[in-house]
């Protein structure tokens, strides 16, 4: 059964969070959110978007999309909010984590992690850090481009960068930073569920597909031996039906 593999890299020099001057305005809220789908949570002095995100175990993306018709700021720089504002935030995740018991993500994600390490102690670069917070970024990344059925560095929506607002989002600071993406699809209309690219693959399968595809691309490769990078984060995410895959790498200084 045949599957594509597909990568995409993008690059960010920038100063300390003044990423993503985009004027294009976000998309709209969800209407077809009632109040009983979702309840007020009033911003305390010291919550970023990223950790309000956490803690309600929702998207970045969810909580913008959901209250940028009232704060329309959020949707350009996300690290504009201020105390005392009523965020709606949704009961339930809208797009929920699919069953991927069939693959340990986190077994995965930190595969890829040594396989890329071990190929920058080759040429002599320091071992990436693995970070918290931009491991968390890479998780929403990878789930929002599943959730939303896209695959570019870019929102389809608005054509921000999603990757720079989450930055923002969560007060990171960075002067330099990047990101890898890549995914694996069945390519066929209808694929039987024994036969998808989440039951073909182990995680070590999996993490060394990921892996070396990134390294096998120059402008991939540049990104993970860039001598400027000293934390990353690595996330995976998986269709519910297991015809898709994405994979998310997130760099910084």
């Amino acid at each position: 059964m045949s599957h594509r593999f597909i990568l995409s890299v993008a690059i960010f020099l920038l100063p300390l969070l003044t990423a993503c001057n985009v004027a294009q305005a976000f998309a709209p809220a969800d209407t077809a959110l009632s109040a009983s789908d979702y309840i007020t949570y009033t911003v305390q002095s010291s919550d970023t978007v990223g950790q309000i995100a956490a803690r309600f175990h929702v998207t970045i993306e969810q909580i913008i999309n959901l209250n940028s018709d009232k704060y329309p700021s959020i949707a350009r720089d996300p690290s504009s909010i201020k105390p005392g504002w009523q965020f709606r935030i949704p009961r339930a995740s809208v797009a929920a984590s699919p069953d991927t018991s069939q693959i340990d993500m986190t077994l995965a994600a930190r595969q890829i992690i040594d396989s890329i390490n071990a190929a920058r102690a080759q040429k002599g670069l320091a071992l990436l850090k693995s970070d918290t917070s931009l491991t968390r970024i890479a998780s929403d990344r990878s789930k929002d481009m599943i959730g939303r059925d896209y695959f570019s560095h870019y929102d389809p929506q608005t054509g921000q960068e999603p990757f720079l607002r989450y930055l923002q989002a969560t007060n990171y600071a960075y002067r330099y930073a990047g990101e890898n993406i890549a995914e694996l699809k069945n390519d066929a209309g209808w694929v039987p569920p024994w036969l998808t690219v989440a039951a073909r693959y182990n995680p070590t399968d999996l993490a060394s597909e990921f892996a070396q595809g990134w390294l096998n691309s120059p402008e991939h490769r540049a990104n993970i031996m860039n001598g400027n990078y000293r934390r990353t984060g690595v996330a995976i995410a998986i269709g519910a039906d297991g015809r898709r895959i994405v994979a998310t790498q997130v760099f910084s200084d």
